[in-house]
């Protein structure tokens, strides 16, 4: 999707719709920007969920791809729609209360050993009901069984689907948390849309 036509759409309509249509969708732009047919490119995003849920053991609808690789660019408030490059992460949601109250825990553990690294990053992502796995401390038992699953599937990852860039796991308490956490991204995004067409008239 064309920055322009998302900011259009993004003046024109409320967070909530833009995060149900543009989102979840199931059009990711990683699997299309190649000129992959739409048919082939959706085919492809679903093999890749089917993969990753037989291997994480998580259900298929459970699973999404966002951040700049599902759209083309970022939509980080503070990343002004920076397009996704080779170094950028490929952002997955995946939504388990599970997966996200033993991390918490995991998490309170190495704190206790005085082990955790990045403690207000931690705590501001568990505020708003998440944990990012990308690089999990495994001295702690969970971490590392979690490290276990998801390291044999880097090499799958890159030969099946030809992903290169590095996987950054992001466990959601629920699907409503995930929303309310990209509804706010995009409340903030509009508002600086309004503000900049303000400036300009």
């Amino acid at each position: 999707m064309e920055i322009e036509k998302f900011k259009d759409n993004l003046k024109k309509n409320d967070a909530s719709d833009i995060y149900k249509r543009f989102i979840l969708g199931s059009d990711v732009w990683f699997f299309r920007k190649d000129g992959i047919k739409i048919n082939e490119h959706y085919v492809i995003y679903d093999e890749f969920k089917v993969y990753l849920s037989k291997n994480l053991g998580i259900h298929t609808n459970d699973i999404a791809i966002v951040g700049s690789a599902k759209l083309g660019f970022s939509l980080a408030p503070d990343k002004d729609y920076r397009a996704f490059s080779e170094t950028s992460d490929i952002d997955i949601v995946i939504v388990s209360s599970d997966i996200f109250r033993k991390s918490w825990t995991a998490f309170i553990e190495l704190h206790k050993k005085n082990y955790l690294r990045g403690y207000k990053e931690v705590c501001s992502s568990v505020f708003r009901r998440f944990v990012s796995l990308k690089e999990p401390d495994t001295r702690n038992i969970f971490f590392d069984e979690w490290s276990r699953k998801v390291e044999p599937c880097k090499k799958d990852i890159q030969t099946l689907f030809s992903i290169p860039n590095e996987i950054n796991y992001r466990i959601y308490e629920s699907w409503e948390s995930v929303e309310t956490y990209h509804c706010m991204g995009l409340i903030e995004m509009k508002k600086k849309l309004e503000r900049k067409n303000e400036k300009d008239n």
